[in-house]
């Protein structure tokens, strides 16, 4: 890999590198260590039971239904493997996560912008992520990034094996095309920034061109190409052996296509939604800097050391937008680079202080530079006030887990509208109660935790009703469900109430309400079982003439 990083006044010493990578690492962990109070999201206990499920020898999509790619249930698949069925899973995963990503976005950025810049870019990051909550917790998306900085970095490094690191890049390149397969948004940028040569990026007349001659950027290009078409390759031919490439053919490449289209087909002014999308997501300030940072790069003819990070962001953000649908964490795979862009922003702003700190000194304007100073101190005090209250709650929130941790995730203070937390740990207390570890149960809902925790096996493929409840999904399927229920009759059935996701499965209809349209569930439900508890958020319905098994029902 090239120097650390170099600022305009030249090398940076090693010492002092270490010094700014250090305490920017110290700095993430004292933000971050909060993250360990983060309940399992419904998404992250999706991938947890079919991790789990996938351990036991079932076969994805052909057993377990999802409609994400198939990366982020086989990066699980250790996780479960390692952690077991713990609630504080995600939020360790995450933090380790968080860490791992400060630590890239540090070197990336040093690398162009030198080690103060890395060190803030690291740091902000750290804030916007942590910012989000569980939501953006493990989600595929910060795998995604980790995959890219991986490859960026051995293409980048100067060291011998040119051709197995540039192989071994491909390889990572398809790790993240199998975790989201807008990942091949970042294909140029991998194939280009590490050679691009920048310093006549700021001349009168500005010029491409590499640092390395064009046949060996070529025989570079050409072994990635091949790790990455092996990873792909491989996988394929891994669904094909298995006799399950008919299932992930049907859910990745035939259902997958028409729930992407929906948003855009169905969302009037689509355009002017993902501005509002991306503005609520980011916030003003945060876009502000972009701008702002394009300003100084242009006007000090600063282009040859921000230009890298900016079409690091641009590829970072055609992946977010590609997704169509901008959620929250699908803007993980820009918060390094938007971090970046902000760190250098601060800096240059930092020095332009400092510069005009010294005119002012030199002409013994001594006032002057004691209220250049207070101005300074004033803008950046300005963002701190509220991530600093956010910070003690979410260390009072810690402090509440770490004493009781299942009190804590059942109140948990910032659950998304469509988690029921405190009601998943009611039935999960309640089926360890009356059920035996080996029954099954079924949730209609959106509630995977409870298989989860409970340690119960779902019947059907479907672990999760978003198929079932949308009409993207082939009707095929809700048939397909009754004939596995009525089939191998679960111990119960669990119906959530107040879980309509309107944006995923286009009906306002929660899953009690949508047993209306399905009128063939709603009678095998009545004529085969009886409610035996109805909490807030679940209605509980265990099997008639079932006999007891692991207590009374």
């Amino acid at each position: 890999m090239h120097r650390l990083g170099a600022t305009s006044g030249g090398s940076v010493s090693l010492r002092n590198s270490r010094t700014w990578l250090i305490a920017s690492m110290a700095t993430v962990l004292i933000l971050s260590l909060p993250n360990l109070q983060y309940p399992i999201g419904r998404d992250q206990a999706t991938y947890c039971v079919i991790a789990e499920s996938l351990l036991k020898g079932k076969h994805l999509y052909r057993d377990l239904w999802d409609n994400k790619p198939p990366g982020i249930f086989y990066l699980y698949v250790p996780i479960v493997k390692l952690l077991g069925r713990a609630a504080w899973l995600v939020g360790a995963v995450d933090l380790v996560c968080v860490a791992a990503t400060a630590l890239c976005t540090f070197y990336f950025c040093a690398r162009y912008l030198g080690p103060q810049a890395g060190a803030l870019a690291a740091v902000l990051y750290a804030c916007w992520h942590n910012s989000k909550g569980y939501i953006n917790a493990a989600q595929p998306e910060i795998f995604l990034v980790l995959f890219i900085f991986v490859a960026f970095f051995l293409l980048s490094c100067e060291r011998r094996f040119t051709k197995w690191r540039s192989f071994a890049a491909g390889l990572a390149m398809g790790a993240s095309f199998w975790i989201k397969y807008n990942a091949l948004a970042f294909l140029p940028l991998l194939i280009i920034l590490p050679y691009l040569d920048t310093s006549r990026f700021d001349a009168d007349s500005p010029q491409l061109a590499l640092t390395i001659p064009w046949r060996d950027w070529l025989s570079g290009t050409t072994a990635l190409f091949c790790g990455l078409g092996l990873t792909i390759a491989g996988v394929l031919v891994g669904f094909l052996l298995s006799g399950t490439w008919p299932a992930m053919k049907e859910v990745q490449f035939q259902v997958l296509p028409r729930y992407g289209a929906m948003v855009v087909e169905r969302t009037p002014h689509y355009f002017l939604w993902a501005l509002r999308q991306v503005n609520f997501n980011l916030g003003s300030w945060p876009e502000a800097g972009i701008a702002l940072a394009l300003l100084i790069a242009w006007r000090c003819r600063d282009l040859h050391r921000a230009a890298p990070i900016f079409l690091a962001a641009a590829s970072g953000f055609l992946v977010t937008a590609s997704q169509t649908r901008f959620n929250a964490y699908s803007f993980e795979t820009f918060f390094p680079f938007l971090a970046m862009l902000w760190a250098y922003a601060a800096i240059q702003i930092l020095e332009g202080f400092r510069a005009l700190s010294q005119r002012l000194a030199q002409r013994s304007w001594f006032a002057a530079r004691i209220g250049l100073w207070l101005v300074f101190i004033n803008c950046a005090y300005f963002p701190l006030p509220m991530p600093a209250m956010r910070q003690v709650e979410r260390y009072q929130g810690l402090e509440k887990w770490w004493r009781s941790p299942e009190k804590s995730y059942g109140s948990y203070w910032w659950p998304l509208r469509i988690e029921h937390l405190g009601g998943e740990f009611q039935v999960i207390r309640y089926l360890e109660g009356h059920s035996a570890p080996g029954d099954e149960v079924y949730v209609w809902g959106t509630a995977p935790l409870i298989y989860f925790l409970s340690g119960r096996g779902c019947p059907s493929r479907f672990v999760s009703n978003l198929a079932l409840v949308s009409d993207w999904a082939p009707a095929a399927w809700r048939d397909e469900l009754v004939e596995t229920l009525e089939a191998k009759r679960p111990h119960f059935i669990i119906v959530e109430r107040g879980d309509a996701i309107p944006a995923v499965s286009g009906t306002t209809l929660d899953s009690q309400e949508y047993l209306v349209r399905y009128p063939s569930l709603a009678a095998a439900l009545n004529s085969q079982y009886l409610l035996v508890k109805a909490f807030r958020n679940f209605i509980l319905y265990t099997r008639k003439h079932a006999p007891a098994a692991g207590g009374a029902s």
